[in-house]
């Protein structure tokens, strides 16, 4: 779902110019390649990537990279740099970096806004150390570009992957991504987790399609205006296209997190043959933020009583949005007042910027509840989520699957997983990068194991 942020440290994407500037060779050389590190505050931590290499010409040409907010290639500009030590900026989100070079490792101060943070930066592993499950070729599975046609028009462009030997009775999955905007990879820290559940689906003699949001990579539309609503409906669409293809046998959704969510919704519907959620939301949407914002509070150290407090506060403002109340006439001061709490500065600035920035998208995805509508599901469904979960409870949302008692429901609960299926030690966003795991290799046994009982 949503992914936290550290306040204080956002990188803002309004790119500054790399500065000309004469420089010893040897010392850039020493420093080439990418260098990684953290930013911590309490129990977040925020990895940054430096890269230092050379032009053509000899020139630098350094730049930062931020995984966790899809950040890449931020121009840095170069204020000194000798055998010893380094100074960079990037001005225009006011950030600057000073170190000193000390064996294999670079250890400084990053500064941004007024915050100083410790940072040490030690040289990056390759990507393909970095992420073993990423997909190589040669592919032993054939794999084509395509698209189709969205309810409105619009046109979505995805990627066919499709096992040796395929028959007419060959199972395929519809992938749907979660929250946010997500190619047919759903890229993310540098993770392609659908590229590496299509590439074990295919070695396990299962087809798959995953295609790109609206609005993202080869995708037409605007990502921006589009609703939970549309989301459910390109998915839709792109069942009905693999369908009409009329070469495959039972043609399922497989959807993480929000795309979890999409897939319950649409098997209530009776569209898909089975449905696989991957770590879904099945209680309402407005309990899941509420979740997610009470844990992010934790993590800021606040009391039990202003956690309380504030969760009351937005619990409310939530209730305002569903009923549909425009956001100019939510008065969230006069909503603390009148309950008699006090929301912490932090807390209450940062909801009265939701508050006004909010969105169609946003009214329905509190609204959401996809367990109200399991009792509807007649296909196969297994669900897995994991215990470590910080963004969607495995207990909360598998309990809702549990209790609706469906026949079809297979339930999994898969200990020290995170949000992404990740083995995990704490569960928290900030780990998601600096894991090697892109997903845990029992989850895509499980993912094939139950294809291959319903489609026998």
């Amino acid at each position: 779902m949503n992914k936290l942020k550290m306040k204080g440290v956002l990188l803002y994407l309004t790119l500054c110019a790399i500065s000309s500037i004469s420089l010893q060779a040897e010392s850039t050389t020493a420093l080439s390649g990418a260098w990684r590190g953290e930013l911590r505050m309490g129990n977040f931590a925020l990895p940054l990537v430096f890269n230092f290499n050379e032009a053509p010409d000899g020139s630098p040409t350094f730049t930062l990279d931020s995984p966790q907010q899809n950040v890449k290639g931020l121009p840095l500009m170069v204020n000194y740099l000798s055998s010893d030590s380094i100074s960079v900026s990037a001005g225009n989100i006011g950030a600057t970096y000073d170190a000193r070079i000390v064996g294999s490792e670079i250890d400084g101060v990053f500064s941004q806004r007024g915050y100083n943070f410790p940072l040490r930066l030690i040289p990056e592993e390759p990507i393909d150390l970095r992420r073993p499950q990423t997909p190589k070729p040669p592919y032993p599975y054939q794999m084509s570009d395509t698209t189709f046609t969205a309810s409105d028009g619009i046109i979505l462009a995805g990627t066919m992957t499709v096992p040796p030997n395929a028959t007419e009775n060959t199972p395929v999955v519809v992938m749907v991504t979660g929250s946010g905007p997500q190619n047919r990879d759903e890229e993310g820290f540098e993770h392609h987790p659908f590229a590496v559940i299509a590439d074990y689906l295919a070695r396990n003699g299962i087809a798959s399609f995953r295609y790109d949001d609206r609005g993202v990579g080869h995708s037409e539309g605007n990502f921006a205006t589009s609703t939970l609503t549309t989301f459910e409906t390109d998915c839709e669409s792109a069942v009905k296209f693999v369908r009409g293809l009329k070469r495959f046998g039972n043609v399922g959704i497989l959807g993480h997190s929000e795309g979890g969510t999409i897939a319950m919704l649409l098997a209530a519907k009776h569209i898909p043959d089975f449905i696989v959620s991957l770590a879904g939301m099945a209680i309402q949407g407005k309990q899941t933020i509420l979740d997610q914002n009470r844990h992010h509070m934790e993590g800021m150290g606040l009391a039990g009583n202003e956690i309380e407090g504030s969760i009351a506060v937005i619990d409310t403002v939530f209730d305002e949005i569903i009923r549909g109340k425009p956001a100019s006439s939510i008065d969230v001061n006069k909503i603390a007042q009148s309950m008699g709490v006090t929301v912490p500065t932090a807390v209450m600035s940062s909801l009265k910027q939701n508050v006004a920035a909010y969105t169609p998208y946003f009214a329905e995805l509190i609204a959401v509840d996809a367990g109200a509508e399991i009792k509807n599901i007649n296909c196969p469904f297994l669900a897995i989520n994991g215990t470590l979960d910080t963004q969607v409870d495995a207990s909360k949302n598998l309990g809702v699957i549990r209790r609706a008692k469906s026949k079809k429901a297979v339930v999994k609960e898969l200990e020290g997983l995170n949000h992404l299926l990740q083995h995990a030690s704490t569960g928290e966003i900030a780990e998601y990068s600096g894991i090697r795991e892109t997903i845990a290799p029992e989850v895509l046994e499980i993912i094939v194991d139950f294809i291959d009982g319903i489609s026998k």
